[in-house]
C-alpha cells in the first residue's frame, strides 16, 4: 500500500507507514498536524479569517487548545503512532487560497506574529511528525498525547 493513498474525504482512511530515521523516500514525507483552534488563534490576532488549505495539513486537530501540537513529542491517531520530526517553516504558498486567488495577508501575518525557525527565520506554523509505528487512520479519530516534548 502506498503511505497516502488519497486526501482524506468523505470518511475514507489513509494508511501510516514506517519510514526509518534518514530515510529518504520520494512522497513519504512527514504527515503535517495543525489544529482548527490553532487556526482559530492565529485569525483572531491577524484580524482575517483563512482557510486551513492554505496550510495544507494532513490532519486537522479539533477540541484542542491552540497551538497544542507544538509541544508534543509522541501521538496516537487512529491505529498509527506519530513522533515529532520538527515543527513546519511557512512559505509564500501560503498567501494562496484553495480558489487560486492571491493575497499577501498570509505570509505577513505569519511574519508578524509566529514564531520564527533559529536556522532559516521563516514564521512557523503546524508541526511535522513521522510515523514510529504504522496504522491505519480514519476521519474522526481521536489523537492520544502519549509523550510531551
Amino acid at each position: 500500500k502506498q503511505w497516502y493513498q488519497r486526501r482524506v474525504r468523505g470518511g475514507r482512511s489513509v494508511t501510516l507507514v514506517y519510514s526509518p530515521e534518514g530515510t529518504e523516500v520520494p512522497g513519504l514525507d512527514p504527515v503535517l498536524i495543525i489544529g482548527r483552534n490553532s487556526l482559530a488563534a492565529f485569525e483572531e490576532v491577524a484580524g482575517h479569517t483563512m482557510e486551513m488549505e492554505r496550510f495544507r495539513p494532513n490532519i486537522v486537530t479539533v477540541e484542542r487548545r491552540p497551538y497544542d501540537d507544538e509541544s508534543w513529542q509522541e501521538v496516537v491517531v487512529g491505529e498509527g503512532v506519530l513522533e515529532f520530526s520538527h515543527r513546519c517553516t511557512r512559505c509564500l504558498i501560503t498567501n494562496v487560497a484553495p480558489d487560486g486567488t492571491r493575497t499577501d495577508q498570509t505570509m505577513a501575518s505569519l511574519r508578524a506574529i509566529r514564531p520564527r525557525c533559529e536556522k532559516t527565520n521563516k514564521p512557523v506554523f503546524g508541526s511535522y511528525f513521522r510515523v514510529k509505528c504504522p496504522g491505519v487512520v480514519q476521519v474522526g479519530d481521536k489523537i492520544k498525547l502519549t509523550k510531551s516534548r
